[in-house]
């Protein structure tokens, strides 16, 4: 169902987290290249920054474990090959699990963000947009992952004929660090009009400066539609 809701969580804190033990730990290092005090009965290292390095060394083999795929668009051939196989879709937020319609409005730009605009933004909100992007591991294997919004918001799509678990891993594996890949990013300003056919409803999304807005307009008479109990109130 359609929501209104305004308001806007920060999907980021994670990243943020990380940014600033980093930051903490190169300031600290660069205003006490001697050490700034020993604890007692310490060797001559400086236990403070022995700690803020092994901090830093967390963080950076975290950083490269997450980094060992390479994303891009795929190409007319290879989206084509993608239909060969069978793909079924999962949504990314689940059931209640977003902030309303401003996390699907926020993810979009995310998406746009990191692969562009494309050719599949539609004004259907259950069939929006859809980017087939290829993820390299780090054998060099490709894997195609659709990113897609269907009826329940933003999705991933993958093969179901996997031809052992191994490959079904790799490409679940693939998809996980796709979607952080994206909700990483800092969404990229947009304006779209859509109508949700089922109720029907239209409506815009739109992110300006990293700030999500959904607006809606519903039908004065929902007797006409059969929804003689419809409550705009209720979305």
């Amino acid at each position: 169902m359609i929501s209104v809701s305004i308001s806007i969580s920060d999907l980021n804190s994670d990243v943020m987290n990380k940014k600033s033990i980093l930051a903490l730990g190169l300031s600290m290092i660069m205003l006490c290249p001697g050490g700034c005090g020993k604890a007692s009965g310490s060797s001559s290292e400086d236990t403070d920054a022995a700690v803020i390095v092994e901090h830093i060394t967390a963080a950076e083999k975290e950083s490269e474990e997450t980094a060992v795929y390479k994303f891009r668009n795929a190409s007319a051939e290879e989206e084509k090959k993608m239909w060969e196989r069978q793909y079924a879709g999962e949504w990314i937020y689940g059931v209640g699990g977003a902030n309303g319609e401003n996390e699907f409005a926020l993810f979009l730009g995310k998406v746009i963000a990191r692969f562009g605009r494309n050719d599949s933004l539609s004004s259907d909100w259950e069939n929006m947009y859809s980017y087939p992007i290829i993820a390299e591991n780090e054998k060099g294997e490709e894997l195609l992952i659709e990113i897609y919004h269907g009826a329940g918001g933003p999705s991933y799509s993958l093969p179901t004929d996997f031809k052992d678990d191994e490959e079904k891993e790799k490409y679940e594996q693939a998809a996980k660090a796709l979607v952080e890949y994206i909700q990483s990013a800092e969404p990229a300003d947009y304006e779209l009009e859509t109508v949700y056919e089922d109720i029907p409803v239209n409506v815009k999304y739109s992110v300006k400066n990293g700030a999500a807005k959904v607006e809606s307009e519903f039908p004065e008479d929902f007797e006409d539609y059969g929804m003689e109990d419809f409550d705009p109130d209720d979305f």
